[in-house]
């Protein structure tokens, strides 16, 4: 007898990585996502190959193939190259680790799957057979199980586990967006890059990051980050603004880049202030989350599981969180394979302790990229 769908709350990087392994082994599921089916992702995440190769082997799918794919500069024959020696803390950085786009990776965890956009869910309820949940329009979806992949925000958690709460962690990060011409890049930034794809520094305890999003022949997208531990009384550390906050960036965000001195070529330009005002800027918030192992398993009774963000948020900065948003798919489709749906109930206890750590190590990775330690440029 086949197995009835499994409901999958997102078709973000744990979503869709859960559904395209279940699928594979054939396992039918349903991903309920609550925007358009538009690309919705242009930037890099750095990939490690203990997140991505055991998506590969369920896959059957070699290395290079995915890498000559998706790699944020694919198009004119890169492979996403990474250097230890230009970043800030001891990231892992082992032969296979590179960045990727996101956006091309997901529509590429999209394929053939049963994703139906613009289906926000409004409620869920949980019975002893099944987990009902009924998306804005007035339809219901049932199964026996619900996975709630939603993200640092996840609405599946709000609703069943309100008392998991983010801990927004003190530091002041912005990140900015820019497009460059292809003879402007190669003027002021490409030469300090040196063919990698991310370059950090740091200025006693400021944080600067340039990574490259896409090559295409005509331009180059680019983002940077200026971040910083918050200091008392500081005026940019707003760890209560709301989402919707995130545009709204203050005047001494500017006089901060004002004060940058002895930066680089490509460091200069980036945070040049006059650039910086007319760039796309963020305010993000630097949030992290862990239940206990006992509201965890609360929820598995109920015949519902979170997993990625959604139960162990990590730090934007330091964090790893679209890497063990795939190992998490990746390991508990095998165990759906292996256990069938209630074996859900098994998953987070054997995996809690892994995530604990994962959350542990994240923040101390951010609070390292900001020691006021020697900087590199």
């Amino acid at each position: 007898m086949s197995m009835p769908p499994i409901t999958i709350a997102d078709a973000g990087l744990a979503g869709l990585t859960l559904g395209r392994c279940l699928k594979q082994k054939g396992i039918p599921s349903i991903l309920l996502e609550r925007v358009s089916s538009s690309p919705r992702y242009n930037y890099g995440i750095t990939l490690h190959p203990w997140a991505y190769q055991p998506l590969l082997n369920v896959l059957q799918m070699d290395e290079s193939s995915f890498r000559e794919r998706l790699s944020i500069d694919a198009s004119r024959g890169g492979m996403g190259s990474i250097s230890a020696d230009r970043l800030l803390t001891g990231v892992d950085t082992t032969p296979g680790t590179f960045r990727c786009h996101r956006g091309r990776l997901e529509q590429f965890l999209q394929e053939d799957q049963d994703i139906r956009w613009e289906h926000t869910i409004k409620e869920i309820e949980t019975t002893p057979q099944k987990v009902i949940v009924r998306i804005q329009n007035e339809q219901a979806i049932e199964s026996d199980v619900l996975i709630g992949t939603d993200g640092v925000h996840s609405q599946v958690r709000k609703s069943l586990a309100p008392d998991i709460q983010l801990k927004v962690l003190p530091f002041v990060v912005f990140n900015g967006k820019r497009r460059m011409s292809l003879d402007s890049f190669q003027n002021t930034i490409a030469p300090q890059m040196q063919s990698l794809s991310i370059i950090q520094c740091r200025r006693e305890d400021v944080a600067l990051q340039i990574a490259v999003n896409q090559y295409t022949a005509t331009y180059i997208d680019v983002e940077y980050t200026y971040s910083r531990p918050a200091r008392q009384n500081d005026p940019l550390h707003k760890p209560d603004r709301p989402i919707l906050g995130a545009t709204d960036i203050p005047e001494e965000f500017y006089a901060e880049l004002q004060e940058l001195e002895d930066l680089g070529q490509a460091y200069k330009e980036m945070f040049d202030v006059t650039k910086v005002r007319e760039d796309r800027i963020l305010h993000f918030l630097m949030r992290s989350t862990l239940g206990t192992e006992q509201e965890i398993k609360d929820l598995a009774d109920r015949g519902v599981l979170l997993v990625g963000d959604a139960v162990h948020a990590m730090p934007l900065l330091g964090g790893e969180g679209g890497n063990n948003a795939m190992k998490d798919g990746v390991d508990l489709a095998e165990h759906i394979a292996a256990h069938g749906p209630q074996g859900i109930k098994t998953f987070s206890s054997a995996r809690y302790e892994r995530w604990r750590k994962g959350v542990e190590q994240s923040e101390q990775r951010l609070a390292e990229i900001h020691s006021p330690a020697k900087a590199s440029l």
